[in-house]
């Protein structure tokens, strides 16, 4: 009962053969000049623009092309594959896959290719947007074009293969293997870095991230074909994570379960299966829809009194005709409670993101539709407690894949939108346009949003010129902090960051005990352990600890409030556990480090706090 449907851009030719590396060019470009209103033809690079509308300090954006290479992958090219940033031997890189079956990195500072890369494939396309942990790269081989072949792929920081695992069908189904095309996303699962995906036969696999070893309870048994990248948070704050995903359904029976024609989003525990005396079994709960789920849903802190919930899309009406959820966003809270929907103007497969674009500490709904066929589209940001939309804004053409955010200098997140037509920069409060990136490459990735080596905010877009060739630009955004890149309420790149976690952010669990401030000058000190636990020492009080709950990252360090009255907690990813009356005022959990977090200290006056990386970073908050 396995349904293929074809999404994107239509198949090309794909060459077979082995392993092979691709010959690019790369055009340096320096210090380009902002073209005020001009856009340049189909297939020429460069053309940029900035519009006048928005805040005073957008009204002098100023984005320059600085560099861009040229793909070896003629009617092959980069098409849902979006970059993610990965920290590799010689500095940061753009990775991105491409339809003639390569996987590319490219320095940041300057386009050049990393010592190694691209991978080949062997011919099979590359439709997945990659992931990261460490120096390790993860992506799905196939696509809709080419179902059966391809897998999961985890490769090395210097291009070597780590590992390689195909999907393997129930022997009910007549096709034996079938490719990956939705993200590995990179989480804590069962103790140990693993990462897990759907394909597009009836398995989803979760792997040891090191060593590609099956998790105990996977294979799950999806039943249909999955192109949603998951998500993998605490959305049920319990203290360890799960993993949320959409899916297609086909009407029919397997393992006692009964299925209709539609799709669904899941929330499925950690441990799979495992247990459960069904191949299917596991699941905390599902929302079923009438209509394919093919998006990647997004998790965190967005509805009604800061609950988390997840927000996905459903695709248009040629999935399943008489369906009713066609072009809808949904949004469901942890027990799979439909908490809203809205139906915009067109085909919503694009993923949500979740950013405060308003600039009031919240997280609202941002996402882009393919309307008239795929010749244009629209970009809407919706109140996250109701769906209410805030603002919607025609766009250069169809938006397939999702859009990023950056705060480029107005204290929220401006929103820079894909599309099939080049590149837009939407005002985040109002959705005016502000900047034009890129016309004459179409884009139906991701945009990559980086704070760039010279501290400016970068911006990469990989995607199609005229000739059908693969290309991946650079741009950088003059006068601009790329110390924002990870801020509260950023989504910078597909699925949020490089682990492919479509997580914004779930509050911890609650660990608290009632405590009060010390009735003199705090005398004392704690202790932390690693896991969490915390020892007090003086007149200080015991306010909790993490010590019972099963950690994405150990604890590294700690810090007290002012008056004695409670504490912070800071695991080596970042995350931040607040005890007493120490406020939460945001973290690096969930973000891409380029080194653990080892410590942390508040301010004098106790209204913030200081992380601090191994390789001396500061993040203040």
């Amino acid at each position: 009962m396995v349904k293929i449907a074809l999404t994107g851009m239509s198949a090309h030719g794909i060459k077979s053969g082995g392993h092979r590396s691709a010959r690019r060019t790369v055009r340096h470009l320096g210090a380009a000049v902002v073209l005020c209103g001009t856009s340049l033809g189909a297939g020429a690079v460069g053309a940029l623009a900035v519009g006048t509308s928005g805040s005073p300090a957008q009204a002098a954006l100023r984005v320059a092309q600085t560099w861009s290479v040229s793909l070896n992958d003629v009617n092959g090219p980069v098409a849902l594959s979006s970059p993610v940033v990965a920290n590799l031997a010689g500095g940061p890189a753009a990775v991105v896959g491409d339809r003639a079956g390569h996987v590319y990195a490219a320095y940041l500072g300057n386009g050049a290719e990393v010592p190694g890369w691209p991978v080949g494939t062997g011919g099979v396309p590359v439709d997945s947007p990659p992931s990261v942990a460490g120096t390790t790269v993860y992506f799905g081989v196939g696509n809709s074009a080419t179902p059966t072949s391809g897998g999961y792929e985890a490769v090395n920081g210097n291009g070597s293969l780590r590992w390689f695992q195909t999907e393997n069908n129930p022997s009910t189904d007549a096709t034996r293997h079938n490719g990956v095309r939705s993200g590995m996303a990179v989480g804590t699962l069962q103790g140990q870095t693993a990462v897990t995906s759907g394909s597009m036969g009836q398995e989803q696999y979760a792997f040891n991230a090191s060593s590609g070893a099956v998790l105990a309870g996977f294979p799950w048994f999806e039943a249909d074909s999955n192109f949603s990248t998951p998500a993998i948070a605490d959305i049920e704050g319990n203290g360890q994570n799960q993993i949320v995903e959409g899916g297609d359904s086909t009407a029919g029976v397997a393992y006692n379960v009964t299925y209709s024609n539609g799709g669904h989003i899941r929330i499925l525990s950690q441990t799979g299966n495992a247990g459960q005396g069904n191949p299917s079994g596991g699941l905390y709960c599902e929302y079923n829809t009438n209509q394919a789920v093919q998006s990647s849903p997004a998790v965190g802190q967005f509805l009604g009194g800061g609950e988390v919930g997840a927000v996905v899309g459903t695709s248009s009406d040629g999935l399943f005709a008489a369906a009713s959820q066609n072009d809808t966003l949904l949004a469901i809270n942890k027990g799979c409670g439909l908490a809203w929907s809205d139906r915009l103007n067109g085909d919503t497969t694009s993923s949500p993101a979740l950013a405060d674009v308003l600039g009031n500490g919240g997280l609202q709904v941002v996402e882009g539709t393919n309307t008239g066929g795929g010749a244009s589209g629209t970009v809407y940001a919706l109140d996250g407690s109701t769906g209410r939309v805030i603002w919607s804004h025609g766009v250069l053409g169809a938006v397939f894949g999702s859009v990023v955010t950056a705060d480029l200098g107005g204290g929220y997140q401006d929103v820079v939108v894909p599309t099939s037509a080049g590149v837009e920069i939407l005002d985040g409060r109002t959705g005016a346009p502000v900047a034009t990136v890129e016309q004459g490459v179409g884009v139906q990735a991701s945009p990559l949003v980086t704070r760039d080596p010279n501290g400016s905010i970068g911006i990469t877009v990989a995607g199609y010129n005229g000739a059908n060739q693969g290309v991946i630009e650079h741009f950088e955004v003059g006068g601009s902090n790329g110390g924002l890149v990870n801020e509260a309420g950023a989504w910078p790149e597909f699925h949020h960051d490089p682990q492919l976690t479509g997580n914004a952010g779930t509050p911890p669990p609650v660990t608290q005990v009632a405590c009060k401030a010390p009735a003199s000058v705090p005398n004392g000190y704690d202790e932390v352990a690693s896991d969490g636990g915390v020892f007090t020492f003086g007149n200080l009080p015991y306010c909790g600890s993490e010590g019972s709950v099963v950690l994405n990252a150990p604890v590294v360090g700690t810090a007290q409030t002012r008056d004695g009255g409670g504490y912070w907690e800071v695991a080596s990813d970042g995350g931040i556990f607040n005890f007493g009356d120490a406020a939460f005022h945001g973290s690096e959990g969930g973000h891409h480090l380029n080194a653990p977090i080892v410590g942390m200290a508040a301010t004098p006056d106790g209204r913030g706090y200081w992380e601090v990386a191994s390789d001396g970073g500061i993040f203040t908050f």
